[in-house]
């Protein structure tokens, strides 16, 4: 095995001579490491890791002139001298093998995974850091399929160039927040129902120019969600936010903020959005938090302790979005204690026309009713699409027909 610094001057030369076959691997393992320091403490993560290391490095040394190194704590790179096709299966044979293998460690035992990705190093890849990007990607591809996973990303591949698109946006999103460059936006969320009177809106953000031009938000968020920096602007959300209701004179109105899966992650969070509030001396009545439904699924503890904390020590509301698009066990909406549902998009534009679409509109919406929650339906664009909606008895509406999002507020401004 050799160190960083080695590998990338290997990676450099191989980049260069365009007449080697060759592909480059990277592996991660799994949290079996996080599971490890958890349960026995980091000797024993250091152990584990160790263990799986040597491992990889026995089985990387079957295969003549390839390279091992190790990257970071619990991830590696391989060079194999093969067509892309041989280093695949070669990947997926590390993968399968690791994954029976029984790793003990002071009487308990590890079912360690791995997640690998494999880029041939073609002529594309003129430079060491064109070939890591794309190994990096196809790693978060397999990374996001879970389980022992290997992901082969070539360099025309589509995911790749939406990662490099998305890494160009990272220092645009890290210099937008230090220079306020994000600024809030506001779509209203409209009583359906004449039952329903109370006025609310979502926060969404949009990045403006230096020219003052606006973007869409979407490359933006995936990027940031992408690179493990949607906390950052969870929280410069808060901070504009609380900014902006310093100044607010409707006492009436509930905003909605977003909630991102790396926001409920992070345990400070509450702590800061309490401090917010309590500095800027916000109604928390007129706050929601949102989250997202695969959000709320995959980080079930989290999610539901952030929630009833929002809710129960601070007194903001509560809703799930994109409900229909995740799991949608209906069993478990009562754990989250949300004030509304929030019925995906996807449903309501084809709902007129599609009995599916219909039905899940109306098993939504019936079901949130013997919770005693309220419904939103989002993407409502046509009048007769509202009518529907206020026929089956939902109770909110947003979309384009009912209002555009506008400038709330600009933060360089205040």
């Amino acid at each position: 095995m050799i160190g960083k610094q080695d590998f990338l001057k290997l990676l450099s030369e191989l980049c260069a001579d365009q007449q080697q076959v060759s592909c480059l691997i990277f592996a991660e393992i799994n949290n079996a490491t996080q599971v490890a320091s958890f349960i026995q403490g980091f000797e024993a993560e250091q152990q584990l890791v160790a263990r799986i290391e040597d491992f990889i490095a026995q089985q990387v040394a079957q295969y003549s002139q390839s390279v091992f190194a190790k990257l970071e704590h619990n991830r590696f790179a391989i060079v194999i001298p093969e067509n892309t096709q041989q280093s695949l299966r070669i990947a997926e044979h590390l993968a399968s093998a690791l994954d029976q293998k029984i790793i003990p460690i002071d009487g308990q035992s590890y079912y360690p995974k791995l997640y690998l990705g494999v880029t041939p190093l073609t002529p594309e890849y003129n430079a060491p850091k064109l070939a890591f990007a794309a190994a990096d990607a196809a790693l978060n591809e397999a990374r996001m399929t879970g389980g022992s996973t290997v992901k082969l990303l070539q360099a025309a591949a589509p995911e790749l160039v939406n990662y490099h698109q998305a890494l160009g946006l990272l220092p645009i999103i890290r210099k937008g927040l230090l220079d306020k460059s994000f600024v809030l936006f506001a779509q209203p969320i409209v009583p359906v129902n004449v039952n329903t009177t109370a006025k609310k809106v979502e926060v969404l953000l949009r990045y403006q120019d230096a020219e003052g031009k606006i973007y869409a938000p979407s490359p933006y968020l995936s990027a940031a969600e992408l690179f493990h920096v949607s906390r950052e602007i969870d929280l410069y959300v808060v901070h504009q936010f609380c900014r902006f209701m310093q100044t607010n004179i409707d006492k009436e109105i509930v905003y909605s903020l977003n909630i991102s899966g790396n926001t409920v992650r992070y345990q400070p969070f509450f702590d800061y959005v309490k401090d917010q509030f309590e500095r800027y001396q916000i109604n928390t009545r007129q706050v929601c938090f949102e989250m997202t439904e695969n959000v709320a699924d995959q980080d079930m503890a989290e999610a539901t302790t952030l929630m009833r904390r929002l809710k129960q020590e601070l007194g903001c509301q509560l809703s799930l979005d994109d409900i229909g698009v995740g799991s949608s066990n209906l069993a478990t909406m009562p754990k989250f204690n949300v004030d509304y549902m929030k019925i995906d998009g996807s449903y309501i534009r084809d709902f007129l026309t599609d009995p599916y679409s219909e039905l899940v509109v109306r098993f939504i919406t019936e079901a949130a009713k013997l919770e005693g929650k309220q419904t939103v339906a989002e993407f409502v664009e046509t009048a007769a699409q509202l009518a529907k909606l206020s026929e089956i008895g939902v109770d909110y509406g947003q979309g384009y027909l009912l209002g555009k999002p506008v400038l709330l507020f600009d933060p360089n401004k205040k």
